[in-house]
Parts: C-alpha cells; sequence; structure tokens
C-alpha cells in the first residue's frame, strides 16, 4: 500500500490583534525571504553540509522534500515509495538528511522525501533545493510577516486573532464556519488559494466559472465560488474567490487548504498550539490610527519586536513523528 500524499496549488507551484506579537528585550531571530510566483517564500538555508541552499518555506508539507539533484551531491540513497496523489500515484524515494537549518532552526537525521524539483525551479525563475515542511518547522514557534517579508522565530507571547489548531499525521488544521457548515482546513504557507476538497462539502454552490491549475501529480480545473460567509475566528475570508476541486478526495480527515498569503501576517504558536493572524485591511487601518496619535502605541511597538531567542529545545508534536515508517503526506 502506498503511503498518501497529497499535491495541492503549493507542490505545483501554479503561476497562473489584533496583532502578532512576542517578547520583547530578547534577541531576535529573523530570516528575510523572498516570494516567487504568487504566494512562493524562498529562504536561503542547509542541507547537509550544502549550504545557501534555496528553500521554499511549506507548512502544508509533511514530511520535508529535497531535490534529486541535492539526494545526489550528499550520496543519498534509500527505498523506493508509491505514494498516492489523490487519484493517481508518485514515486519517490524516501531518505534521511543529516541535517536541515534555516535560520535559527537546526534538525538532525530528518526523515524526506526526493522528488524532482526541476519544474518547480522552472516556474519559479530559480533553483529550488527543497521544501522545508512542518517536520522542521514545528521545532520553534515563528512569525511570518508577508510585509516586511521576514519570518522571525521564537517564543510568542500573544495575539488577539488567533484560533486553536490541531496537528494530525504532520497537518496543521484549523476550523473555519462556512455559513451553516463548518470545514477543517490545512494552514498551506505553500498554497495559492483557498482549495476546498468538492467531495468533502457537496453543499457547495455550483458555478460556471473555472480555472486551470498544474502541480507535479498532474493538471486539473477547479471551480471558482465565492461565499458570503467563510469565517476563521473573528475575519470574514468571504471576500476572496473559493476554488473547489471535483475531484473525489476520500482519503484526507481535512477539507481544503487555507492559503496564508491573503494576510498580512501569521504566527504559529506551537507552546499554545495555536494559528494566529492580522489582515492586510487591518494592518492599514491600524497604520492609519497610529499615524494620527501621539508616541508610538502599543501595536506599533509590538510589530517592532515581533520576535524573541529561539526555543533550545522543543520536541515535534507526537502526531508529525520522525520515523521513516510514518505515515508520510505532502499535500
Amino acid at each position: 500500500m502506498g503511503r498518501h500524499i497529497s499535491l495541492s496549488l503549493s507542490f505545483g507551484l501554479l503561476f497562473s490583534c489584533t496583532g502578532v506579537w512576542a517578547r520583547s528585550n530578547t534577541p531576535v531571530n529573523v530570516l528575510p525571504f523572498k516570494i516567487y510566483g504568487a504566494q512562493l517564500i524562498v529562504v536561503q538555508g542547509s542541507i547537509g553540509s550544502l549550504e545557501k541552499r534555496n528553500l521554499i518555506v511549506d507548512t502544508g508539507a509533511y514530511p520535508t522534500v529535497i531535490d534529486a539533484a541535492i539526494a545526489q551531491k550528499l550520496s543519498l540513497y534509500g527505498h523506493r515509495e508509491e505514494l498516492d496523489a489523490v487519484d493517481r500515484t508518485v514515486s519517490s524515494m524516501a531518505v534521511v538528511v543529516p541535517a536541515v537549518e534555516i535560520g535559527p532552526v537546526h534538525a538532525t537525521n530528518v526523515p524526506s522525501l526526493v522528488q524532482d524539483l526541476s519544474d518547480v525551479s522552472r516556474r519559479a525563475g530559480l533553483r529550488i533545493d527543497g521544501l522545508v515542511g512542518i517536520d522542521v518547522l514545528s521545532r520553534s514557534s515563528f512569525v511570518i510577516d508577508y510585509g516586511a517579508k521576514k519570518i522571525s522565530f521564537g517564543p510568542i507571547d500573544g495575539f488577539l486573532s488567533r484560533v486553536p489548531f490541531a496537528v494530525a499525521k504532520g497537518k496543521l488544521c484549523v476550523d473555519v464556519r462556512a455559513g451553516e457548515n463548518s470545514v477543517r482546513l490545512m494552514i498551506d504557507t505553500g498554497a495559492e488559494k483557498l482549495v476546498l476538497f468538492g467531495s468533502h462539502v457537496p453543499w457547495i454552490p455550483s458555478s460556471d466559472r473555472a480555472r486551470a491549475f498544474t502541480n507535479l501529480a498532474g493538471s486539473f480545473v477547479m471551480q471558482e465560488v465565492r461565499l458570503d460567509t467563510l469565517q476563521l475566528g473573528d475575519t470574514n475570508l468571504g471576500t476572496e474567490p473559493v476554488y473547489v476541486s471535483a475531484r473525489p478526495i476520500p482519503i484526507y480527515s481535512f477539507d481544503g487548504f487555507l492559503s496564508t498569503i491573503q494576510f498580512r501576517l501569521v504566527a504559529f504558536d506551537f507552546e499554545r498550539n495555536q494559528f494566529g493572524w492580522i489582515t492586510k485591511e487591518e494592518r492599514k487601518h491600524r497604520v492609519n490610527v497610529a499615524s494620527k496619535s501621539k508616541g508610538t502605541p502599543p501595536f506599533a511597538a509590538a510589530l517592532a519586536n515581533q520576535l524573541t531567542k529561539p526555543k533550545e529545545s522543543v520536541s515535534i508534536p507526537a502526531a508529525c513523528g520522525t520515523a521513516p515508517d510514518r505515515v508520510c503526506s505532502l499535500r
């Protein structure tokens, strides 16, 4: 039986508190990033002995993925696996990478999948050496600031717009209200759009609007729909279009992907198992309010001191697992 792998918008890379803050007066660990395509967060890090590698920060990936060329340079060999990619099978090699490092996060003996990422590199216009998944990222809480293009690592003091996330088989999921219904979405920094699995949400109205997408598993078409209410905590996401996949997807315990590119800032708090955010509209409003007031408002000060030192030792949530025989999923 093949392991389960899901390939969403990020792994094919179709380019077709409110407030979040952290404790101040401590060293800040900040990693700059660039965005390629519509949503891809690319940082520099190391894989094994290879430094200055271009890595995609992808909370939807589990386990971490490295390019076949990198595996060859590091002389990494493992066993072939047949991975279930929704409605087809993808062959991949499972290996153990000696070390993966981004910013202050350092992981050793990382079970990873090997894929040919040349198509990803071509679409991005940049050599991509790997996708850093939640198995590595969950070793430290972190905040992604899309405006400043920086990732800050360390314990997060608190944030007002927040919801708990559940960790299951290496996936971070949050519950979202869609009208009278509830859907569970995987938080995906690699996804370009918010996606729902049609077979999981038969109550979604049909639409004659469609858009073609492509990922490593192939090409497919999704319907574009708009929902009056799509409520994440205190934020209505219904202003953005939602894409519905018509493929039957029975194997996943979640109902779609929550893209983070629509937010100004997002936080992943692994101490409290919470997901926090601030929308672009909220950020503009607060900047306007701050410019009209005297002194430095608490929010501005908070943003100026977003994150702190990384945790010295933080275990990966048990559900993520690290053993090669665990179920592997990558969207």
